[in-house]
């Protein structure tokens, strides 16, 4: 299998703070707000929580099988042939994923930027430039992001500081006024659109500190993603948040300073497509790798190219229109990706110890 070379924690960090904001900058505030209403900020912030529990156990999960990939997690818990049916779910779920995903951004562009751009020549584009992407490889596209960081950074920055005088605090109040409920209702919905699991993928192709560095990295975009609900809130209003398909967007186009400087929503469309970009990239090329690992193939690189047009023909059967996507989110997905990023882990875990006791007894 082709890898591509080794990263450090540091590029890691970056590759994990990228996938964290990925599409849920643009779309996790209307959520929450639907959910927890004014509290939308806070039930981002256990969602948080819950995602930095979740990266313990991938990270004891690492610890215990050593250089393999989930993948590889899977054959040896279960046998080999076991293992590898559970592989093909598994990787079938991350190329749906990465579908979606560009479903998501072809919708954006050509509800909000390019309305006359047929949807299909967006995505094939984005789809080509994802290729090349992976076709180098986790070291090259890593070096990509950490270009890419501070950048998006600045932008988001350029973003909040102008809107901090149109902070309305009593959007935010009162604090759980219908208690805990909605809270935790939101953050279920929250953790379940970020997928960390997926990056199990690339541990094999980690140095030292993966842990580590999964969990700054979990916390980094999990602040993005917190500060862009409660300015989103503060601003808008939960009412008007909640009624939005693109909150964090609408926000960009509230900015006035001076009559001068307005409309930063382009700000906001390169922020997402640059964390979009690196999601699905880390998502597709987990796809791929998981693929090679399960059919025993020598390389990923000779079906980068038609996999991904395959993306394009995916997303659009899953994504025929935006009320019927938002449903299966707001009632499917959470459970869907949990079985993956929370059961599927677990299980694992579960019966390596076993496995181990057992041994130890025999002994």
């Amino acid at each position: 299998m082709e890898n591509g070379g080794k990263i450090n924690s540091h590029t890691f960090t970056i590759l994990v703070a990228f996938f964290m904001i990925g599409t849920s900058i643009l779309i996790t505030p209307a959520g929450l707000a639907v959910d927890a209403r004014q509290d939308a900020w806070l039930a981002c912030l256990t969602g948080l929580l819950v995602n930095l529990l979740l990266v313990l156990l991938y990270a004891a999960l690492g610890k215990r099988f050593g250089e393999l990939s989930v993948i590889g997690f899977c054959e040896r818990a279960f046998g080999k042939w076991l293992g590898k049916a559970a592989g093909l779910v598994l990787t079938l779920f991350y190329y749906l994923l990465a579908s979606l995903m560009v479903g998501d951004l072809g919708f954006f562009l050509t509800s909000q930027i390019v309305p006359e751009t047929p949807i299909e020549m967006l995505q094939i584009l984005f789809v080509l430039t994802i290729s090349a992407a992976v076709y180098y490889g986790v070291k090259i596209y890593g070096r990509a992001a950490e270009i890419f960081f501070p950048i998006m950074l600045v932008l988001f920055l350029l973003l909040i500081v102008p809107l901090l005088h149109r902070f309305h605090f009593n959007n935010v109040m009162p604090l759980m006024e219908n208690g805990i409920k909605p809270v935790l209702k939101g953050a279920y919905s929250f953790f379940g659109l970020q997928e960390m699991g997926v990056l199990l993928m690339l541990y094999p192709f980690v140095g030292e500190g993966k842990g580590r560095a999964m969990i700054v990295g979990t916390v980094i975009g999990g602040i993005v993603l917190a500060i862009t609900t409660f300015s989103s809130i503060a601003v808008l209003g939960a009412s008007l948040t909640a009624n939005q398909l693109f909150p964090a967007y609408t926000l960009a186009k509230n900015i006035n300073i001076g009559n001068f400087i307005q409309r930063l929503e382009g700000n906001m469309m390169l922020i997402w497509v640059l964390t979009i970009f690196m999601k699905v990239v880390i998502t597709f090329h987990a796809s791929l790798l998981g693929m090679v690992q399960v059919f025993n193939l020598k390389s990923e690189k000779p079906y980068v190219a038609p996999l991904a047009l395959g993306m394009v023909s995916l997303s659009l059967i899953c994504y025929p229109d935006t009320l019927f996507s938002t449903r299966f989110l707001a009632r499917n997905w959470t459970a869907l990706a949990s079985f993956f990023m929370i059961f599927l882990p677990l299980l694992l875990l579960a019966v390596s110890v076993l496995r181990h006791k057992l041994a130890v007894k025999k002994q």
